[in-house]
């Protein structure tokens, strides 16, 4: 299974590589902001090798060396737009609502996010065998 975490924040991407680790997975890639995250996204899809998962915070650069926004609503748009076929989660320390994705998590110490992801890479490992 492959994982593409987009995060800016080094230490929650390592929270959330862990949880993934325990699942198993080991190629997970991770850009530091949307037109990366984009562009690595599309290579992958184009070469043949996409992936099975996406995680993207919600507050991250558009692009290198610019100030945060709101790119994870702007990653789901782009997403339903261009009809993705790629399960999305939306990991972040607000807690959003999107139903049109796979689902969200609420990254924080009162509530067991990293049991929810857990869940949601079972869920995906199942539809995939």
């Amino acid at each position: 299974m492959r994982v593409l975490n987009i995060e800016d924040t080094p230490t929650k991407h390592r929270a959330i590589r862990d949880v993934l680790e325990s699942c198993r997975i080991t190629d997970i890639d991770c850009e530091r902001n949307l037109a990366d995250g984009v562009a690595r996204y599309k290579e992958a899809l184009a070469a043949g090798n996409p992936y099975d998962l996406l995680i993207t915070d919600m507050w991250y650069p558009p692009e290198k060396g610019v100030g945060e926004d709101r790119c994870g609503d702007k990653l789901v748009e782009m997403a339903i737009r261009e009809h993705w076929d790629v399960p999305i989660l939306v990991c972040s320390n607000q807690n959003y609502n999107y139903p049109e994705i796979l689902g969200t998590l609420f990254y924080s110490e009162n509530v067991d996010w990293e049991g929810q992801l857990r869940g949601y890479v079972e869920q995906i490992k199942k539809e995939k065998s």
